[in-house]
């Protein structure tokens, strides 16, 4: 799909969640029983691509995973995570959206498969205002009927569920009490308390310091820990100084020092380059961003004849390395689909 550049959160979740162990556990403990024993988990992998749609994805992260069930059969296990301050009421629709695009890429690659593989959708929420989602659950229930109407056309009402761990029902002890891996933990609380949280940190080494030295000491551990640090020093927006990371490097030597130091400084770094370039560089690039969107939309009115809002928001939105990647695909894509895929 299209290739926009990750969020904090896409990235944090791609790379904690991409790991077999957490996404199973994180799955087993929202499916029923009876679903969860019909799915060898032996065969759980990520699948690549993600299908939010452009305009969604600074809204929606999601991860595919791949997985077998028990007698033979692909199946499909669909993740995503809803990190905005209120939850999507179109949600159940935004799924069968994916859902749909996922069997249409699936498809292509399986042109003589005369069934569809089975596609179990998960949203975890997690509001740093503390919201609980109250959307609906099942795509029946955004269709437009009166009651007496709904049960007239019975199942003709399409239906489509979701499965839903809305992290926000979870105080910090409920948090500390979860029978889940380490480091499914440590994206939770991250997720749920870390935007704007000056006192992340100590929140992250007091309370759960096991957890991070359990996840740190791992095999690859400290590739994970650069996505933990990105994020912590993205959502944080600068409240967090070098003082502050010292419980961190206590907690889990010098190693993370380095990582958490190298990260730090290039944050540094970028921001002083911001700040020096804020006046002219900042009009310069946009004035290019928006020639280049503008030009980028004009060819694909006239090789497509018209283009929906949701790609006019997502092109206007979209910095000049996105813009030109989508421009060369215009070029010589068939179809509207195929410069955003």
């Amino acid at each position: 799909m299209a290739e926009t550049p990750p969020t904090p959160y896409d990235s944090l979740f791609k790379q904690l969640m991409g790991n077999e162990e957490n996404a199973a556990a994180e799955l087993r403990s929202a499916l029923p029983e009876v679903a969860a024993a019909r799915i060898d988990w032996r065969w759980l992998k990520p699948y690549p691509g993600s299908f939010v749609r452009p305009d969604l994805r600074q809204r929606h992260s999601d991860l595919m995973l791949e997985t077998r069930l028990v007698g033979g059969g692909e199946a499909f296990l669909y993740c995503l995570v809803e990190h905005q301050s209120s939850p999507d009421s179109l949600m159940a629709y935004r799924i069968e959206e994916y859902r749909l695009r996922f069997w249409s890429v699936w498809r292509d690659k399986h042109p003589g498969a005369k069934k569809l593989p089975m596609v179990i959708p998960l949203v975890m929420y997690c509001s740093p205002e503390g919201r609980r989602w109250n959307a609906s659950l099942d795509l029946a229930e955004l269709i437009d009927l009166d009651e007496q109407t709904r049960a007239a056309f019975g199942e003709l009402v399409p239906r489509s569920r979701y499965l839903l761990d809305d992290v926000n029902r979870l105080d910090e002890p409920a948090m500390l009490a979860l029978r889940q891996p380490p480091e499914l933990r440590v994206l939770k609380v991250l997720l749920r308390f870390g935007p704007g949280n000056p006192a992340l940190v100590a929140l992250l080494t007091q309370d759960y310091g096991p957890d991070l030295q359990a996840s740190f000491n791992a095999v690859g551990g400290d590739g994970r820990f650069e996505y933990v640090m990105q994020y912590i020093l993205t959502v944080t927006d600068g409240s967090i100084g070098e003082g502050d990371l010292e419980p961190l490097y206590e907690l889990l030597g010098p190693r993370a020092k380095e990582i958490a130091v190298t990260l730090a400084e290039k944050f540094e770094a970028r921001g002083e380059a911001r700040g020096e370039a804020r006046g002219e560089a900042r009009g310069v690039v946009r004035g290019r961003t928006e020639e280049r969107a503008e030009t980028l939309l004009e060819l694909l009115q006239a090789k497509f004849t018209s283009v929906p809002t949701e790609f006019i928001n997502a092109i206007r939105a979209a910095d000049i390395t996105q813009l030109r990647a989508w421009t060369k695909r215009a070029l010589t894509a068939d179809a509207l689909d195929g410069v955003f895929s």
